[in-house]
């Protein structure tokens, strides 16, 4: 049970979230630009931690300690990939979408495309990512949080027996997560999120996020540290771990589960091909790769363009290399004490785990912190799980206030007309999350269907910055491709025995070949469409304009800084992990690279800006 310390902490967050979203609510509400992208007025730290923090949710650390246990600390590489993405949206993409002036990705829809099948894209896109792709990550994220708080908080003793009795029997089951306990947990939870971030509106909710990071972050730390000191520290943790997992034939062994590449070949528990696939194709399927989505959001709420590329690259860096391994730690200290073969070797709490490797996470809490400090953890996952819900209900409000209701219901609707819709559309989000959270059990399964689903938008996104000819017709069958082959290998569970990887690789391949072709077959935009879109966002690529040569060549300095981007993210994340392992001077060595790295990166984008302005913006079109 948690002591008075711990609730007081817990309390204490949601007093300061419920706060920050009442203060900022008359700002809020000046206009629908305000209430959605803080006015474009936030410096590159706020919108960069606030995307870490979104992406930190309560499933997170659930989902690395399963990856971890099934597939060994190469499972990761299922996440890690997707550094090459974020990178490359960086140094590439947060320029052009701040120069756009969109408040949301569905409305470049019709700022680079033209006509009805523009129009009827935007609507589509707005419609299946607020109320389908987005409700399914909400779904999720309120399923592992049900998964945390269940070792912890028990209703029956604060309602009393006979009215949570009553309670339990009336309660519908479509709308109970695993349990009473936990739905009411959630369910109050979500008020908070919703009284909060409907009130605050963007502002309110980065604000959160900037307190929801650093609680994150230390405790995360003290929870790694604890745990190591359990085990007697780092090198006794990988020495229990030999003595645990032998290699003798009878299941996974240390080094597999330790080592940060998959082995070539037969028997390894990370398939090194579904590694290479992730590398060679998870990037670029990632519906997010040109940063569409809440990053496009959070891009947006920048002052500037510069803020908006800095931002954007701290995330990549904070994201990646501190975060990483303190959920990695506390995941080898969950197989030292709930061994794989017998989770009870040790202790008998182990029985509570079942099937279900991911409850490690909240085991391990309840069996090694101490008052306080569990409260610290437990209420940084608390506000891991409402930023992310507050992001993502934000999110998908912002679709059906803007694309939906004042595009094509009432263009004519006042800003305060806009602000209410708004926040009616934040609770109307939040309801919908709760039916679909409802069916969701295992978080990880559900983390790949959604990529799969949304993987034949990848190459639609890249090309609509990159090349002229692409039109609106080419995303309409990507999204469409994607989501019907998705639907049908995980509807018919054709995915028995095949790695994501491989499924989401062949669903982004077809759906690129698809997308593509339609794209030849069809109309190109409008010249005038192309040339008022490349005027106000300045893309660099197969744009058919005077003084292009330049552009090409700010595109060659990009791409440069996209590769020293990517070593800079992973020279800094394995330099954290050797320095666990104890091997300090290649840890130094990785330390050194990702330095340089990093300046150079700095470096390259300032000589792509210069060259980006040397350009002048009006000028002749041969498109």
């Amino acid at each position: 049970m948690l002591q008075g310390i711990d609730l007081a902490v817990i309390l204490g967050y949601l007093l300061f979230a419920f706060a920050i979203g009442l203060a900022m609510a008359r700002k809020a509400g000046t206009s629908l630009e305000s209430y959605f992208i803080a006015g474009r007025s936030l410096p590159w730290w706020w919108l960069g931690t606030s995307m870490v923090a979104t992406t930190f949710a309560s499933d997170t650390p659930l989902v690395i300690t399963g990856f971890v246990a099934e597939y060994g600390i190469a499972g990761n590489w299922f996440w890690w990939s997707l550094a090459i993405a974020y990178v490359l949206l960086a140094v590439v993409f947060a320029r052009l979408w701040q120069r756009s002036g969109v408040i949301t990705d569905a409305e470049i829809i019709e700022l680079r495309y033209d006509g009805r099948s523009a129009a009827f894209l935007r609507f589509y896109k707005a419609i299946s990512t607020s109320l389908v792709f987005n409700t399914i990550v909400l779904g999720w994220v309120f399923a592992a949080m049900a998964k945390i708080t269940r070792p912890f908080l028990h209703w029956e003793s604060v309602l009393g027996a006979e009215s949570f009795a009553a309670l339990e029997q009336g309660w519908p089951t479509f709308l109970q997560f695993q349990s009473l306990d936990n739905t009411l947990t959630i369910l109050a939870l979500l008020a908070i999120v919703l009284v909060y971030s409907s009130a605050g509106g963007i502002r309110g909710v980065i604000l959160t996020d900037l307190l929801q990071f650093a609680l994150a972050m230390s405790a995360a730390c003290a929870f790694a540290w604890i745990a190591l000191e359990r085990v007697g520290g780092a090198a006794a943790l990988f020495d229990q771990i030999e003595e645990l997992y032998p290699n003798n034939g009878t299941g996974p062994t240390a080094e597999e589960l330790t080592a940060f590449w998959p082995t070539p070949g037969e028997g390894s528990l990370m398939s090194f091909g579904a590694v290479m696939a992730g590398l060679g194709v998870l990037w670029w399927a990632n519906n997010g790769v040109d940063g569409s989505g809440y990053y496009a959001q959070r891009i947006n709420t920048a002052k500037s363009s510069r803020d908006a590329e800095h931002g954007t690259l701290w995330f990549c860096f904070a994201n990646y290399a501190l975060r990483t391994w303190p959920w990695v730690v506390i995941g080898l200290v969950a197989l030292v004490i709930f061994p794989l073969n017998d989770p009870t070797q040790i202790t008998e709490l182990g029985a509570e785990l079942g099937d279900d490797r991911e409850m490690a996470y909240p085991l391990l809490m309840k069996l090694l912190l101490p008052p306080g400090l569990l409260g610290l953890v437990l209420a940084s996952l608390v506000a891991a799980f409402m930023s992310t819900v507050d992001t993502h209900i934000n999110w998908g409000a912002s679709y059906l206030a803007n694309d939906v209701y004042l595009r094509f219901l009432r263009p004519q609707a006042s800003e305060k007309e806009l602000v209410r819709v708004s926040r009616l559309s934040v609770v109307f989000m939040g309801v919908i999350a709760i039916f679909v959270a409802a069916q969701i059990e295992h978080v990880g399964n559900m983390w790949k269907f959604n990529l799969a689903m949304l993987s034949g938008l990848g190459v639609p996104h890249l090309v609509r910055w990159l090349w002229w000819r692409a039109n609106a017709w080419t995303e309409i069958s990507g999204m469409s491709v994607g989501f019907l082959l998705a639907a049908i290998i995980y509807g018919l569970e054709l995915d028995e025995g095949i790695p994501a990887e491989y499924i989401i690789g062949m669903i982004a391949a077809c759906s690129a070949v698809i997308a593509l072709s339609v794209t030849l077959l069809t109309q190109p935009t409008n010249t005038e469409q192309l040339e008022r879109f490349w005027q106000k966002v300045q893309p660099v690529g197969l744009w058919q304009r005077t003084g292009n040569q330049k552009r090409h060549r700010e595109l060659k300095y990009r791409l440069l800084a996209w590769l020293t981007g990517c070593a800079m993210v992973y020279g800094s994340l394995f330099c954290g992990g050797y320095l666990l392992k104890g091997q300090e001077w290649l840890a130094l060595a990785l330390g050194v690279v990702a330095l340089a790295s990093a300046l150079a990166t700095l470096r390259l984008l300032r000589v792509a800006e210069k060259l980006n302005q040397s350009v002048p913006v009006q000028g002749s079109s041969s498109l």
